[in-house]
């Protein structure tokens, strides 16, 4: 498997995990693959265009099975796709925006081939989260760190399955407060890290790179794997590169502009 299929396989497989994780379902189409976790935040419910899209026809042709996909849900989706495999015409980008998806951002799917040791931050205290309170701190700083409510946030991510074996999700504590988490997966031949978040007021201390990287040596240790993969926001992708992770690719991200207008409208 090359790396660019590599990262989409991942982001798949992770995404599917928390649609099913919050009770929703997982729904291939031909080019098309939903992982919808049928909750109010955005980010969870997720279309991605599956494999390399042949052309502008092609193009338009999946999103308008993305269209009938979504027009059934009372929710709103986000849609991600793969530059490595949009097609080359500039055209391709204007194609988004008149089927009703304006990019918000992008993900960098990034590689890590040697799982480094673990960065103590004086001060920094790691719990595993193992019960409740902890799934609630980390859906909660999540929620704080991407401008959403603690409501949506743990509809999303308060599910005891997401949580299990071969999970290994930390929350920071500083002071007696929970301010940063990290979680690693331990998936079939590497790691997978996700939900790394700080809490604003907290940012520039070095907590979401110290958590990272002793949530990886945590996974890596009970597993063997070394292995690891992510998919970054543009403002975490410096904190990963010191860390030993490297850009294999970029994936534009879209949320409807129904959703942006009524956003701009309250």
């Amino acid at each position: 498997m090359d790396e660019i299929q590599e990262s989409n396989s991942s982001f798949h497989d992770a995404w599917g995990m928390y649609a099913r994780g919050a009770g929703g379902e997982v729904v291939e189409q031909a080019g098309v693959l939903a992982t919808w976790a049928g909750v109010q935040w955005p980010i969870v419910n997720t279309l991605f265009l599956s494999t390399p899209v042949d052309d502008l026809e092609d193009l338009r042709s999946r999103l308008g099975r993305v269209a009938a996909f979504t027009s059934s849900k009372p929710q709103f989706g986000m849609l991600i796709a793969c530059d490595s495999w949009l097609p080359k015409q500039p055209e391709s980008a204007a194609v988004f925006p008149a089927h009703g998806w304006i990019q918000v951002s992008q993900a960098h799917g990034m590689v890590c081939q040697n799982v480094g040791a673990a960065i103590r931050l004086e001060g920094l205290e790691y719990r595993r989260v193992d019960r409740p309170e902890l799934r609630n701190a980390a859906a909660d700083i999540n929620a704080a760190s991407y401008g959403v409510s603690v409501e949506m946030g743990r509809e999303a991510l308060d599910h005891e399955s997401l949580w299990g074996e071969g999970c290994f999700g930390y929350v920071g504590y500083s002071n007696g407060d929970a301010v940063a988490t990290a979680t690693t997966y331990v998936r079939n031949y590497y790691l997978y890290v996700a939900l790394v978040a700080t809490l604003p007021e907290s940012r520039s201390r070095g907590f979401a790179k110290a958590i990272t990287s002793y949530s990886m040596q945590e996974a890596s240790k009970a597993s063997s794997l070394q292995r690891t993969i992510l998919h970054a926001t543009p403002m975490a992708r410096s904190i990963y590169e010191s860390l030993g992770f490297r850009t294999v690719t970029t994936f534009p991200m879209f949320l409807p502009a129904a959703l942006l207008a009524e956003h701009q409208a309250s």
